[in-house]
């Protein structure tokens, strides 16, 4: 099939990104802005995304879908795209890259195939493109190769064998050790201030695992900028360690350490917004303020 306009679903920071180093490998980037906030008008506008208004009027114009969102929002987002395939009688490439179960994404799969559109999963690993390293588009499902089309120097698109869910359960394996070690970091460092014990801990770390403090101290301010759609990962995690026999409480208890963070007077902060002159300390006094907010269960 022939690639050139490629709809990406929603324009938020890993979203945004993805359309702009489309657009500069010479693709058309769209997204469909009815109904959106703000920001994602704003980072779209700021990534020269094009705005199609309607989902329904994108699906007519696309080549391609990347869904690119909170992982909540996922199978909605999907059985709004299969309907407006089949009012438009226009069915694109449907490639779902949200960090989701494999079971989540047979379920999306299904839903799109039944309206006619080809179906890929997809797992994104990385930072948005163009900061760091490379991001890493992981594909499979059938003939994921066919993506490689709109592979860029900081996008890498990688096929994988195993059909539809072996993106997703990769995605999941790498987010369950990432993620899942930062809400252990704060978990700690959270338990340590509660104990009185903050000094003490950071004197340890400092002359033991001075590399681990240096992490932590790197992005543990600001993880509640992303907190309430990390916290859905989690679960997603958990579903998945759950459906093959695995324990799925771990990334529960890291689910309710996003969600402690998300509750916190942080979590209103974007990733552009973050003030980043805050210190450790002060990150940790602001999550540990959540412990007692009103109405809170000191048992979640």
């Amino acid at each position: 099939m022939s690639i050139q306009t490629i709809g990406v679903v929603s324009t938020g920071d890993m979203g945004h990104a993805i359309g702009r180093t489309l657009r500069e490998g010479g693709f058309t980037a769209m997204t469909a802005l009815d109904d959106r906030s703000d920001r994602s008008r704003k980072l779209a506008a700021d990534a020269g995304i094009e705005d199609a208004g309607s989902l329904a009027s994108l699906t007519e114009k696309a080549d391609l879908i990347l869904s690119v969102m909170p992982p909540s929002a996922a199978v909605d987002f999907a059985s709004r795209a299969a309907d407006a395939m089949r009012g438009t009688g226009k069915a694109p490439l449907f490639v779902d890259c949200n960090a989701i179960a494999p079971s989540t994404t047979q379920t999306i799969s299904g839903i799109v195939t039944d309206a006619g559109a080809g179906y890929l999963d997809g797992g994104i690993i990385g930072g948005p493109p163009g900061r760091s390293a490379p991001t890493r588009l992981y594909v499979s499902g059938e003939a994921p190769e066919r993506l490689e089309v709109i592979a860029r120097p900081d996008l890498l698109i990688r096929p994988l064998p195993g059909g539809v869910g072996a993106a997703s359960a990769i995605k999941m394996c790498y987010a369950a050790l990432n993620k899942g070690a930062m809400t252990l970091e704060t978990l700690v460092l959270i338990g340590a201030a509660q104990l009185g014990l903050s000094q003490e801990l950071h004197q340890e770390l400092s002359e033991s695992q001075a590399q681990v403090l240096q992490r932590m101290e790197r992005r543990v301010p600001w993880l509640a900028a992303d907190a309430e759609r990390w916290t859905g990962e989690m679960l997603e995690i958990a579903k998945t360690f759950s459906e093959i026999g695995l324990t799925p409480k771990i990334h529960q208890g890291a689910a309710d350490m996003f969600q402690l963070l998300a509750e916190s007077s942080l979590a209103s902060e974007t990733r552009e917004t973050a003030d980043r002159s805050r210190t450790l300390d002060q990150a940790v006094a602001a999550f540990a303020a959540s412990l007692s907010a009103p109405g809170r269960d000191a048992a979640d």
